[in-house]
């Protein structure tokens, strides 16, 4: 039987029951109950979650965050964690998994879909009215800085021997038929779709070992 650390944020809560399934009883799959949020949440809480099962020798990890790391959560809607800060935090907790297992699998971050132009008021000036809170942006913006922080993070963790794999590209071109009316998560058949993806992907690193 192979053990496998899956983490990551909301999107990695509503495919991870699916995971499993998909997985079967040859693989034990560890994950936190909780939403692991933005990078350097889930870099602070590794030892803790790994404490709680006794440090289990893990065969494969896959994780994803970016949602988090990109919301806009300021007056100016500025990114709430830069890309070099982004990068850092990605490299840090790899060093760390490393001291886990050799098999790490990183997964892009998903790309929005239409319905977020429908929540973001197009004057962003702080003038009159206070503007609604809403933590991403227009679908353009969204998805081009979700496709920036994905390149420049894809080939850093490439080149420490991470595998990566490439959510957004399995999202792309299929958002209104894939994401929910919140323009951010996955509906049921999109999880679906991550679900099969992310577990093929695990079950080819475990054939490595």
């Amino acid at each position: 039987m192979k053990n496998v650390l899956l983490m990551g944020d909301s999107i990695r809560l509503g495919y991870d029951s699916r995971v499993r399934k998909l997985l079967g009883d040859d693989y034990n799959v560890y994950s936190p109950v909780e939403n692991c949020r933005y990078t350097k949440y889930t870099l602070w809480g590794l030892f803790s979650w790994m404490q709680v099962w006794e440090h289990p020798e893990i065969d494969v990890v896959h994780w994803n965050n970016g949602i988090w790391d990109l919301h806009r959560c300021s007056y100016k809607r500025d990114v709430f964690v830069t890309l070099p800060e982004y990068l850092e935090t990605n490299r840090r907790l790899a060093g760390e998994l490393f001291h886990y297992c050799k098999k790490l699998i990183w997964a892009t971050t998903i790309p929005g879909g239409r319905k977020l132009d429908d929540r973001i008021p197009v004057d962003y000036s702080m003038e009159g009215d206070r503007p609604n809170v809403f933590l991403a942006d227009r679908t353009d913006i969204w998805n081009a800085d979700v496709r920036l922080y994905n390149k420049e993070c894809a080939e850093m963790l490439s080149g420490m021997g991470v595998a990566i794999d490439d959510l957004y590209a399995e999202m792309d071109g299929r958002t209104e038929e894939l994401i929910s009316d919140d323009g951010i998560h996955p509906n049921d058949a999109g999880y679906d779709v991550l679900a099969a993806k992310v577990a093929a992907e695990i079950r080819k690193a475990a054939e490595q070992i």
